[in-house]
């Protein structure tokens, strides 16, 4: 049964994420934790809020352990949806409001989640979505739906009391979240994040930056993806306010920054290259700026460049998965930043970087980047072959490709499946799209391997142009080829008004692979 209570009343030995809230009130006290939109909220009244909905969920049925698929945008819903899931025992299932259908029935499927909660707009999706299920009980929407079977909770909220809720006990080894992946490769698979996970990923940021200013941060990216979660979380652990923009558009973002002197803006590379592509970026106050994690994607060097001369602050970027609650590199506040690199080892964490025979190899050297560490997730939701396969030798194998250097600075060169084996010769797709960003024609670059017939692969560079700005073919292979070995030049370039983005603004270098190949199948 779910308890209320003075909210220093929890006990000591829970696990339960949902504590980390009740330990921001208890050591901050009372402030303004959140704003969005025209609307701000206390942590007292954002602790009442999610203590009024875990108290709904409980009366739909939630128990312990229970998955609970979260369909929604970033809303102060979203974040009472988080706090009340774990609240109750349940397992937080976060899906981006732009899956369609057939994306979300899978995550239906493999998860078992018998309740959904969305907002009215989504409804109808997860109706086709849970159509052929059986196990789908609870379609709980805030607001009115006509979709068949949604339960509108808002009056049940209004009618719930307005009292803040001891967390249920959880073990560290309970499972807090499912990460379900975006398919770009295959079908989705639930990453397991334990509370302790969780914890283990959230501490570790704030020990590595114990001292940096209270300064608001906005929150552009997915509550629904791990970056976007883990820097709501770090927000809470640094006793900052927390600015919520509904999706990422760049206007609303220079205003929030305006608005509310933000100092914290968590950025993935193609929101940085819209922010300075604004046209009127400058006639926003921007000055409060102190500093711009990027993450989700590698961050060119020319990209970071150009962001640091137009935006004040300081740019760097940091690493991390799903497998790893988001984080596993990070820049210390007082590091120097070191170009190319996405920081060094967050506390508890262990790299190691091993060959094609699982050996570790030397600084400097190139290979996997394996991991071990208290965020490290256990393995994926009812898949032991790929838990097994993933965690050969008891380390975590990414699937990505770096180095580190003498002092513990990590650099990926590329994702191991998106190197390129021209005629022999392994090609990394990220150091030519390094120099083609320096091209001042160039807005976008994505650099991947299609098949050839006489090298077995050849580079394929695909880019988007400024605005205005024409470039050719032969001018961007003799760009690469001032800079690069003659055999990392291009052997094909095409042009995009678009590059085929996730929903976190990764670019989806699997549809441009598909989309070439067809391309050459019909040509």
């Amino acid at each position: 049964m779910l308890a209320s209570s003075n909210p220093s009343a929890f006990p000591a030995s829970s696990a339960n994420v949902a504590l980390m809230e009740h330990r921001n009130l208890e050591r901050f006290g009372k402030y303004t934790r959140l704003y969005f939109e025209d609307c701000s909220y206390t942590n007292v009244e954002e602790l009442q809020s999610a203590g009024a909905l875990a108290r709904v969920l409980h009366e739909n049925g939630v128990m312990p352990g229970d998955r609970v698929v979260l369909v929604m945008p970033n809303t102060p819903e979203l974040t009472a949806c988080f706090q009340a899931v774990w609240t109750v025992g349940g397992v937080v299932v976060p899906v981006m409001p732009q899956w369609t259908s057939g994306e979300i029935a899978h995550v239906l499927k493999d998860a078992g989640a018998r309740t959904v909660a969305t907002v009215a707009p989504l409804a109808q999706r997860i109706v086709e979505a849970g159509r052929d299920l059986d196990g789908v009980r609870n379609l709980l929407v805030f607001g009115d739906s006509p979709a068949h079977g949604a339960k509108n909770i808002l009056p049940q909220l209004a009618g719930a009391t307005k009292m803040v809720q001891i967390p249920v006990d959880r073990s560290a080894d309970d499972i807090a979240m499912l990460l379900y992946t975006s398919g770009t490769t295959a079908a989705p698979k639930g990453v397991i994040a334990t509370h302790g996970n969780v914890s283990a990923a959230v501490h570790a940021v704030c020990e590595m930056n114990a001292d940096m200013p209270k300064l608001p941060m906005l929150h552009a990216l997915p509550l629904t993806h791990v970056f976007g979660l883990l820097l709501l979380k770090c927000a809470g652990e640094w006793g900052l306010s927390s600015v919520l923009v509904r999706q990422f558009e760049p206007t609303k973002v220079l205003e929030a920054i305006e608005q509310h002197k933000v100092g914290y803006l968590p950025m993935v590379p193609t929101m940085m290259l819209y922010l300075m592509s604004h046209p009127d970026h400058a006639r926003y106050r921007t000055d409060s700026l102190y500093r711009t994690v990027s993450g989700g994607a590698a961050l060119p060097e020319q990209v970071r460049v150009m962001f640091s001369k137009v935006f004040p602050g300081r740019a760097d970027q940091g690493y991390g998965m799903s497998e790893s609650v988001g984080i596993v590199t990070v820049y210390d506040d007082h590091d120097t930043y070191r170009p190319g690199s996405a920081g060094r080892a967050v506390p508890g964490v262990t790299i190691r970087i091993v060959d094609e025979n699982n050996q570790p190899l030397s600084p400097r050297q190139v290979g996997e980047i394996c991991l071990i560490g208290p965020n490290i997730s256990p393995g994926y939701w009812n898949d032991e072959t790929a838990t097994r396969e993933a965690y050969e030798g008891g380390w975590f194998h990414t699937g990505d490709v770096g180095y580190l250097d003498e002092d513990g600075f990590l650099y990926i060169t590329d994702r191991k499946k998106d190197l390129i084996i021209k005629g022999g010769e392994n090609i990394s797709p990220r150091e030519i799209e390094e120099v083609l960003y320096l091209h001042p024609a160039v807005a976008e670059a994505a650099v991947v391997g299609v098949a050839d017939s006489k090298f077995g692969e050849e580079i394929c560079a695909v880019l988007q142009n400024r605005p205005g700005l024409i470039v050719t073919e032969e001018d961007i292979r003799n760009h690469v080829g001032r800079h690069l070995a003659k055999f990392k030049v291009p052997g094909r370039v095409v042009f995009r008004a678009t590059l085929p983005k996730s929903s976190t603004g990764k670019i989806q270098k699997r549809i441009l692979r598909d989309q070439l190949s067809v391309s050459a199948v019909a040509a």
